[in-house]
């Protein structure tokens, strides 16, 4: 469910407007984001003003806005998107005609995941959601076999292009599975990116332990936009964030515990925002 201007993931209330244009706050300002007729009420608001400031700042989006040429990169990064581009085929495909196959990728990438933060899925709730997915969808298919083996989900706009799913069977990654994807993306975004637009991973992770955003930056020329992190809290739980914000540090120590880590998380981005100030 979402507001005008707002949605929610994940207990937050986030911009559904793309990063580069600074959200309206009015809601939060008046105290109405709290009991705006959310489904479920939101336990914070969090957003960025600034996008792609000049200056490094501790709060970015990991972004791509050139074109990219392959005969340019290095010739180690080369041999790998090469290597991922000879053994896969990668083209927008309509996700219906493949909900198993998506099914099937989608829980083998996640038991690569921790147990801190493993999500549990419903094959039934993941089989329906694919009818109302409002996605491009790219998949990636083993030549030796036409088998699919990981997919992308883009959700496209008129600036931002948001890359925000990717998914391969682990196995296949050794094949650099994910380099053949993130390359037939930005090759078929070309003219997007030429006329202004960029292609963003999102920001910066704080609850996931991945490098895939470095991998980006190293391989693909992805950069970071930095910004400003704001974070406003529901004043039902915001007395809990002062009372426990001191022990983030002892907090950590527990961070494998599933509930802990979405605290710990939730204190990083606070320690952050702070620093911001």
């Amino acid at each position: 469910m979402s507001v005008e201007g707002w949605r929610l993931y994940n207990h937050a209330a986030i911009p559904s407007t793309p990063p580069h244009i600074n959200p309206d706050i009015s809601l939060i300002e008046s105290g109405n984001i709290w009991k705006a007729g959310w489904r479920d009420t939101p336990l914070l608001a969090r957003w960025t003003t600034g996008f792609d400031c000049d200056y490094v700042t501790n709060w970015w989006y990991v972004i791509k806005d050139s074109p990219i040429d392959i005969s340019t990169i290095k010739s180690k990064r080369r041999y790998r998107i090469n290597k991922g581009t000879n053994n896969f085929d990668v083209y927008k495909i309509n996700p219906k005609e493949y909900k198993e196959d998506l099914y099937k990728i989608t829980i083998k990438a996640y038991e690569t995941y921790p147990s801190k933060y493993k999500p549990s899925i419903n094959y039934d709730s993941f089989i329906a959601s694919i009818e109302s997915w409002k996605y491009a969808v790219y998949g990636a298919f083993f030549r030796e076999t036409e088998s699919l083996c990981g997919y992308a989900l883009l959700k496209e706009g008129n600036k931002c292009t948001y890359l925000s799913v990717v998914k391969v069977l682990p196995f296949y990654e050794k094949l650099e599975i994910n380099a053949a994807i993130v390359y037939q993306i930005l090759q078929d975004n070309q003219d997007f990116i030429l006329n202004g637009g960029y292609i963003c991973d999102g920001s910066r992770n704080i609850s996931h332990e991945t490098a895939y955003q470095d991998y980006l930056e190293r391989l693909f020329g992805f950069r970071k936009a930095y910004c400003q992190l704001h974070i406003e809290y529901n004043p039902k739980v915001k007395w809990i964030i002062k009372l426990i914000y001191p022990f983030r540090n002892f907090l950590f120590m527990f961070d494998n515990n599933k509930l802990i880590h979405k605290v710990n998380s939730v204190l990083k981005m606070e320690e952050l925002a702070r620093d911001n100030k």
